[in-house]
């Protein structure tokens, strides 16, 4: 299993890069391009790490005791990195919505368990909600009435990215009312949980994976044809944000079916692991503090927002890494005199 995932290993480096992509800006001048790899490339990141972690969880979940130590670890680091993000959050809202200093503590509440500190950080409780929510579902009703479920609010979020298609005035109204409220469609009931599920159902259903190898890659080749569709009729019709694409359902599906499956000679990936952690923990600091020297929206900026936001939590997490081993070797050297 080590060796099939150490394809994963660089996919998970990937898909922290084009996490931080989203988050600097423009990077080229060019629309369309711009388009193409921020709302069609880069949107498979996100979905991918919710599929990612269902599916290690849901190998794993059979153990006695798991799910109640797996949430104990969610909850510490994504209380840490919270607190790390709760000054920048602060800011970011007395920029944009007038809200008297009195009511920050039962923002801080709020933001804790629905939409993060801070812009990225709504992943985690977005990622918890989602996999109790459809392990619950697929105990009471199976996977055909839990794909049925999850499907409809998949569509209903969908609005979001396709509101410039809707013609309903009662709609609107509702969506105005929604927006109001909790600003986004993009959290743990509407958007992951269909993610959270192929997870489960990849994790299910392990032992067929490998010979199910050769679907995987037709499907993933169909669902790069319905991102150029779908890609293009977004384009063309822009509503409030891009975060629903269909196309990420069938090709995450496909994409993950064929990484933990595939064999390969490759080692040493494992390494990038806690780099690609770093990497979509940390990469908002870096370029939040660009921001407030130089907050203009250009390719040349965006590009360096991106650097700042890779190499920044990389060498943190060298010198992290670094200082372990050192402590680790210390203690060995340690124990080999006492004994």
């Amino acid at each position: 299993m080590k060796r099939q995932n150490q394809k994963l290993y660089l996919a998970q480096m990937v898909a922290a890069i084009c996490v931080v992509l989203i988050h600097v800006g423009t990077v080229v001048k060019d629309p369309v391009l711009h388009f193409v790899i921020k709302s069609l490339i880069c949107r498979v990141a996100v979905p991918f790490f919710f599929v990612n972690n269902a599916y290690f969880f849901r190998l794993n979940s059979q153990k006695e005791g798991y799910s109640k130590e797996w949430l104990k670890r969610i909850l510490i680091n994504y209380t840490k990195v919270f607190v790390l993000y709760v000054p920048f959050g602060i800011q970011l809202v007395r920029e944009t919505v007038n809200m008297p200093w009195k009511l920050t503590p039962i923002l801080i509440v709020v933001s804790y368990l629905y939409s993060g500190s801070f812009y990225h950080l709504w992943y985690f409780p977005a990622m918890i909600f989602a996999l109790f929510f459809v392990r619950g579902l697929i105990m009471k009703i199976g996977y055909k009435g839990t794909l049925l479920i999850i499907s409809v609010l998949f569509m209903i979020g969908s609005i979001e990215t396709y509101s410039s298609l809707v013609n309903s005035q009662l709609l609107e109204n509702l969506m105005k009312h929604y927006f109001s409220l909790f600003f986004t469609t993009r959290n743990g009931l509407f958007f992951s949980p269909i993610f959270v599920l192929i997870g489960f159902f990849l994790a299910d259903n392990q032992r067929l994976l490998a010979r199910w190898r050769p679907h995987f890659k037709i499907g993933l080749l169909i669902a790069v044809c319905l991102g150029v569709i779908e890609g293009i009729l977004v384009y063309q019709n822009q509503g409030i944000d891009k975060n629903f694409m269909y196309f990420t359902i069938l090709l995450n599906l496909c994409y993950f079916g064929l990484l933990v499956t595939s064999e390969s000679n490759w080692h040493g990936l494992d390494r990038l692991k806690s780099y690609s952690q770093g990497i979509f923990l940390l990469h908002m600091i870096p370029i939040q503090i660009f921001n407030s020297w130089n907050p203009t929206n250009t390719p040349l900026n965006g590009l360096i927002r991106a650097c700042l936001g890779i190499v920044v939590p990389s060498v943190v997490i060298f010198i992290f890494n670094l200082s372990k081993q050192r402590i680790l070797r210390n203690k060995f050297k340690q124990n080999m005199k006492l004994n």
